[in-house]
């Protein structure tokens, strides 16, 4: 299965994404669909994890992430109930269920006024065009075309991944329904903060939505347009220059292999356009500096630690890495051991 790296970085914002076109126009409603046999990782494997340490601050557990997975291995939940054994927190970027408050926020800043619409803002693709994406993913496309394009793009991303379509009933209300089995499942984050909620451990989250969406917001437009060209192809089955596979994304992290999570991550594939590379490493730049400013703000934790820190795998690699902001802040860090060789799946869903 491919996918673009940012979807990797930011994968709640399609979950509010979905949620806000569900509330404009009814109520959002979900069936129960069978899980696929998982495929297991080696016995051997463990995700890469960093360990900081500073003079009269806890110990960090420093987490890359992934916010969804290609496949449901049941031997991710026990590795992170193993990295997480003993921590006295764990830090996430965000919380992973949005709330109605959430969706508002999203609407207010991810909407044009009445007055405006996507298509003053896309000179890439034509209305026709735009309206073919939003009918082609299941988007109400009234409100579609009051989307901006990075919310645009991610509503189609958030559909398609997760296999969702619009229904009717007898009313005559519209309500959001899984169509099919997900292509991609729930991801570290999700996973981390369901642990912290059995252990009855404190969740610090790092951004809030609002930060987040402004975030997205504020990125140029020329990237915002490549991202929503980009995903409306997808949906035709083209693989368009800067997909990257999440099983291989997924493998690399089961087998600790930061090298090569580096790589999917920052890589510059043949093809790719400035606009949609520069999206990518936006999100990635941008929101390190984002949660590298909230960790200074809280004082680097307090107490005796250890602290989980789990952020997506993009904020760990490059000039404005995690990793560069807590050296600068005077921490010593200890990377992962060296990773085994890897050994490729033996397929990968063609999705995007």
């Amino acid at each position: 299965m491919t996918g673009s790296r940012h979807i990797r970085g930011r994968w709640r914002a399609t979950l509010c994404a979905v949620l806000l076109f569900a509330a404009a126009n009814a109520t959002l409603a979900q069936t129960q669909v069978p899980v696929p046999t998982p495929r297991l990782v080696a016995d051997q494997d463990h995700p890469p994890v960093w360990i900081a340490r500073s003079p009269g601050h806890p110990i960090l557990i420093l987490l890359p992430t992934i916010h969804a997975l290609a496949s449901d291995d049941p031997r991710v939940n026990a590795a992170l109930a193993s990295i997480a054994d003993g921590v006295q927190a764990i830090v996430l970027e965000t919380h992973t269920k949005p709330t109605p408050e959430d969706t508002l926020t999203v609407r207010r800043i991810g909407f044009y006024p009445a007055s405006d619409n996507l298509t003053n803002h896309v000179s890439s693709m034509t209305a026709e065009s735009l309206a073919r994406c939003a009918r082609d993913s299941g988007a109400d496309i009234h409100a579609f075309f009051q989307t901006k394009p990075w919310l645009a793009a991610f509503a189609v991303q958030a559909v398609r991944l997760r296999q969702w379509r619009w229904s009717t009933d007898d009313s005559k209300r519209v309500h959001f329904v899984r169509s099919a089995s997900p292509l991609v499942f729930p991801g570290i984050d999700e996973r981390l903060e369901m642990l912290a909620h059995r252990r009855q451990i404190p969740l610090i989250y790092l951004e809030t939505m609002e930060q987040g969406m402004q975030l997205f917001d504020d990125m140029p437009a020329a990237d915002q347009e490549a991202f929503l060209q980009s995903v409306c192809a997808g949906l035709h089955g083209a693989k368009t220059p800067g997909e990257v596979s999440y099983e291989s994304f997924q493998a690399a992290w089961a087998r600790g292999d930061a090298a090569a999570l580096e790589r999917l991550a920052n890589a510059r594939y043949p093809g790719e356009s400035d606009a949609h590379y520069d999206f990518s490493q936006y999100l990635f730049a941008r929101g390190t500096d984002l949660f590298a400013a909230t960790l200074a703000q809280d004082g680097y934790f307090y107490g005796k630690g250890p602290i989980l820190v789990a952020v997506g795998a993009g904020h760990f690699f490059g000039d404005r890495s995690l990793l560069a902001h807590l050296r600068e802040a005077g921490y010593t860090i200890t990377p992962p051991a060296t990773a085994p060789e890897p050994v490729m799946p033996p397929h990968e869903v063609a999705a995007r």
